[in-house]
């Protein structure tokens, strides 16, 4: 009996060293909606978890569920992203997740544009653009944090299969306003579309200068 356990102990310790596991690229997104919490869930949420995370919540969950959810990513768990986003997020969550679905929105909501509750940061300087965005919240200088450093993104865009130089700004810039998922892992990037052209440029010359 104990030759018998010992096998098999040394079997599981030899299978588990052995496992190598690829997770799928994460493709679900939030519904779509026209309400002002909807980018800004799309992008402080989607930094830290999936898209499922709201879908599984109870879908009679009352306003100060969500409420009590949304700050507690806030703190304790560390996400990053102000204060003031969290009525906007609140709403939109518990007005298409939880009680208060089909909800009519008010015609105020339709009309304030998301870029009333996230200030455009056109001309601003990468610190400025870096903090407003929770650039940092996910990346580092030289390691992986939630994506990857801007050193590794550097090493991939600078000059390799012929993207470099102004081609490989542009490249990042799109894909810091388009967001994507499977680039770096299955951890998906939300989109940053309030970005001007030019702002997005700016923090594309800042990552790949490191």
């Amino acid at each position: 009996m104990k030759r018998l356990l010992a096998a098999l102990a040394l079997s599981a310790a030899g299978g588990a060293c052995a496992l190598d596991i690829h997770l799928p690229p994460e493709t679900a997104t939030y519904k779509p909606s026209e309400l002002p919490g909807y980018q800004l869930v799309q992008r402080n949420c989607m930094t830290c978890h999936a898209a499922q995370y709201a879908s599984t919540q109870p879908p009679a969950s009352p306003r100060a569920y969500w409420e009590a959810t949304v700050k507690k990513m806030k703190k304790p768990f560390g996400a990053q992203f102000d204060d003031a986003d969290v009525p906007a997020m609140v709403d939109y969550l518990v007005k298409t997740y939880g009680a208060e679905r089909g909800a009519a929105m008010p015609a105020a909501a339709v009309a304030k544009p998301v870029a009333a509750a996230v200030p455009a940061t056109g001309g601003k300087d990468v610190k400025t653009l870096l903090a407003a965005n929770g650039c940092m919240a996910c990346h580092a200088l030289d390691q992986k944090v939630v994506g990857p450093g801007f050193a590794e993104v550097a090493a991939r865009y600078n000059g390799k299969d012929g993207i470099g130089g102004k081609d490989g700004i542009a490249a990042v810039a799109a894909n810091i306003r388009s967001g994507g998922a499977g680039k770096w892992g299955p951890v998906p990037m939300p989109p940053f579309s309030q970005l001007s052209e030019a702002d997005a440029a700016t923090l594309a010359k800042y990552v790949l200068s490191r």
